[in-house]
């Protein structure tokens, strides 16, 4: 052992027969410098090609069949229906006469006994229970807005003071509209009663009532449209 000039802190003597020291190799960080990739001769940088996805295009190709699909039953059953109206005949197969207004492009469309699906696929369909065309009372007849002919499409077109023609083997009738179109509930029965909105009054007057629905999307309420015999 040796003194080391004063500082109190002995030394020991370097030995030559040990190695010198090896410093110990640091852990290259991965943050740090990469070697840069080997690169092959003659080949560029390779690209990753997108995927390409047919989901999108699957999707609308459905969406057109479907809507394509919906439209041609709309059409069909739309000319299916307005082909037999020219066929009906008031007293054939429970048809009760015709029924016609200026107002909708001069519609005329068969009326039926009956408010059944069936029954109005052929024409408008006339409320059991309710009065004959002409008599006093309430004639209550319904028909589709939408497909089928769709005959009261433009229902909510009338404005007062509009004519409707009613014709059957006992005559023509002609009603005039007294109240504007008018939304109501669907379980609203008294628009049906003799004197429509008060029911149990004794009618003095034949009236004409025309329902169908409220909207072109199904909806619970129902269009309601009052006329008063005048001729």
């Amino acid at each position: 052992m040796t003194y080391d000039g004063g500082s109190g802190r002995s030394t020991r003597p370097i030995r030559p027969d040990l190695p010198p020291e090896r410093a110990i190799p640091t852990p290259t960080s991965r943050s740090g410098p990469q070697p840069a990739p080997r690169r092959v001769p003659g080949r560029g940088p390779q690209r990753r090609r997108p995927r390409r996805s047919w989901g999108w295009l699957v999707v609308l190709i459905l969406a057109v069949v479907l809507a394509g699909g919906a439209y041609g039953a709309y059409a069909g059953s739309n000319w299916w229906a307005s082909s037999r109206w020219t066929a009906a005949t008031a007293g054939i197969d429970g048809c009760v006469g015709t029924l016609e207004i200026p107002r909708l492009d001069g519609l005329r469309v068969p009326i039926f006994e009956g408010t059944d699906l069936a029954v109005l696929r052929t024409g408008v369909g006339w409320y059991a229970g309710t009065a004959d065309p002409g008599a006093p009372g309430n004639f209550a007849v319904t028909g589709h807005r939408l497909g089928w002919g769709q005959p009261f499409a433009s229902l909510d077109a009338l404005v007062v003071g509009d004519t409707v023609r009613v014709t059957t083997r006992t005559g023509t009738y002609t009603y005039t509209i007294v109240t504007a179109p008018t939304v109501v509930s669907g379980a609203d029965s008294t628009v049906l009663a003799a004197v429509p909105g008060d029911p149990g009054r004794t009618p003095t007057k034949a009236l004409l009532t025309l329902t169908t629905a409220a909207s072109w999307l199904p909806s619970p309420e129902r269009l309601v449209v009052v006329g008063e015999l005048t001729g």
